[in-house]
């Protein structure tokens, strides 16, 4: 395989547990939100498992199968979705660099979904990528993912440089407009229908 292997891995982190509700009258037994480096080291691996799976999934399916998409899309939103717990910088910035990457037609709604939930505390490092870009998936898969692929809808899983400035601008253009991505909306593209009866 031209795959490198160190991206061939599916890393699946275990989302923190909720602290149990103190009772009246007892201490607190909330335990603090997750230190820096925690959520560094989970927004490294969440990364790594979705660009894992989307390069095994390009290389490795040669047709277009429903199906198969569907699973991938699923597995990618499942770990995506994640993000939206983590708000440190330095995974802010791993989350950042996402924009370098195609990331389905679900992932892409979803990234779009979790970008205005962020807002303003993610712009930084979008701003840092649309000055200088993002190589990244390229150097890390090779130049043939650059090109369209039939499995991904004739999108490339890494998009060209002129195509991830124009998405990251759109991207800061809603977040300075004040757009938002409610509970509601994240739960429509997760297919997370519980946690609110709202839809987009």
């Amino acid at each position: 395989m031209a795959l490198a292997r160190s991206w061939s891995y599916h890393y699946r982190p275990v989302p923190v547990q909720p602290s149990p509700t103190p009772t009246p009258g007892s201490v607190s037994l909330a335990a603090p939100a997750p230190a820096p480096a925690e959520e560094l080291s989970t927004a490294r691996l969440l990364k790594r498992a979705i660009v894992s799976d989307l390069a095994i999934f390009v290389e490795e399916q040669h047709t277009r199968s429903d199906k198969a998409y569907a699973d991938h899309s699923a597995y990618v939103v499942r770990h995506l979705s994640l993000f939206d717990s983590i708000h440190s910088p330095e995974a802010l910035h791993i989350f950042a660099s996402l924009t370098g990457y195609y990331l389905g037609n679900r992932g892409e709604d979803l990234y779009h979904c979790l970008t205005l939930r962020k807002g303003k505390a993610l712009a930084p490092y979008l701003e840092l990528y649309l000055r200088n870009g993002n190589t990244e998936c390229t150097q890390e898969l090779g130049p043939s993912f650059a090109q369209p692929s039939e499995v991904l809808l004739g999108y490339a899983l890494c998009p060209s440089d002129a195509q991830q400035k124009a998405h990251i601008a759109l991207l800061i253009k809603e977040i300075d407009s004040g757009d938002s991505c409610a509970d509601g909306e994240l739960s429509a593209i997760t297919g997370n229908t519980q946690s609110s009866a709202a839809s987009r």
